[in-house]
């Protein structure tokens, strides 16, 4: 296929374009006559816009009725932390090298493009339809948790310390430069984090906080040492995960790989339980939770101890605190995208303080 124009946003995708990138015998893909865009429910994308497109076939032409779209999102602060640290490359990465081979469940690609540098970028993916997504702000169940977990443990065990992970050379540890580089963005925007959410943060806490940004990339050289590499999905939220769908009520489909990189699996676990659950059900269920992944892991024949996960527990939970400050000048777009990022950003912080996540600091 000829070079094609890359679609800045769902509203420049045209049926011209629909045809040029599916078509072709093998695709699976008819001659498109219309087909209509309905961006998804508020909030659900934060570094990326979203929409289903509704396709229409002209006569005798069959493909799929629906096919889910994903472009930069429209927000300028939003793309430039995007671009920086390769988040749009990433994904499309995943879509083109690994998506056929991972023992969990994506969305087939159908088609992927972005720009050298990750601007513009757009997906076309298989739409699940009938699937639903927990309620990340109401946060997820004991039960729902449970489920994510084991679905992404098959990640994990695939790529627990593995020459094939290291010939992802477009999946970055979590210590890459970029990400160290970080640090000077954290301890700039850390004073206007420290006045919006200082109410709420412990004052001790709050300022170990912000001695964590000022020691960042140190930070992110010390969480590469404490365990065993793996493929990470490092979004792991709710809202990420589609519960049912054609296959069945007990499927669950993965989506989002833009933040993907090499880490310990407890990251995974981590983002989850800090994110995504109501903080003191959290509390109380964390540790059986924590149990859960290490028998799952125990299970796949990979020696792993719950001491060596609580450890990787509150390593990630300082380093995802400080993240938070990283990422707080991101914008929502609307009203649920504004209280999503106000529950991702606080509720680490809390699960952080619970299991005295500062303290890690003395330990590099």
């Amino acid at each position: 296929m000829a070079d094609v124009t890359i679609p800045t946003q769902i509203a420049d995708i045209t049926v011209d374009w629909l045809n040029e990138v599916l078509g072709g015998p093998t695709a699976g893909f008819g001659m498109i006559s219309s087909f209509e865009a309905a961006r998804f429910g508020e909030g659900v994308g934060i570094l990326g816009e979203l929409a289903r497109l509704h396709l229409t076939y002209g006569d005798g032409e069959t493909g799929p009725a629906t096919i889910v779209a994903k472009c930069q999102s429209p927000s300028p602060e939003n793309q430039f932390l995007s671009q920086m640290m390769g988040f749009y490359l990433r994904e499309t990465n995943f879509y083109r090298h690994v998506a056929g081979d991972v023992d969990i469940r994506v969305p087939r690609p159908h088609y992927v493009d972005a720009a050298p540098d990750g601007l513009p970028f757009v997906l076309l993916i298989e739409d699940i339809q009938g699937a639903v997504t927990p309620d990340q702000i109401a946060g997820l169940s004991v039960e729902e948790a449970k489920k994510i977990i084991s679905t992404i443990v098959p990640l994990h065990v695939q790529f627990w310390g593995t020459d094939e992970l290291l010939g992802l050379e477009w999946l970055p540890p979590m210590n890459n430069d970029l990400y160290k580089g970080g640090q000077a963005m954290a301890t700039a925007l850390f004073p206007g984090f420290a006045e919006h959410f200082g109410d709420r943060i412990p004052a001790a806490e709050l300022a170990a906080i912000g001695r964590a940004c000022e020691r960042y990339a140190e930070l992110l050289d010390y969480t590469v040492t404490i365990g065993t590499p793996t493929f990470t999905h490092t979004d792991c939220r709710a809202e990420n995960y589609l519960f049912g769908g054609p296959d069945g009520d007990d499927a669950v489909t993965v989506i989002d790989f833009q933040l993907s990189t090499r880490h310990v699996g407890m990251w995974d676990v981590t983002n989850l339980l800090a994110g995504s659950m109501e903080p003191a059900l959290r509390k109380e269920t964390e540790r059986s939770l924590l149990e859960h992944y290490v028998a799952e892991i125990n299970a796949a024949g990979i020696d792993y101890t719950i001491e060596q996960a609580v450890h990787e527990y509150r390593v990630c939970l300082l380093q995802q605190t400080t993240a938070q400050v990283i990422t707080s000048d991101l914008q929502g777009g609307n009203e649920r995208g504004t209280a999503l990022l106000e529950q991702l950003h606080l509720r680490p912080v809390h699960a952080a303080v619970d299991n005295d996540a500062m303290q890690v600091l003395d330990l590099f």
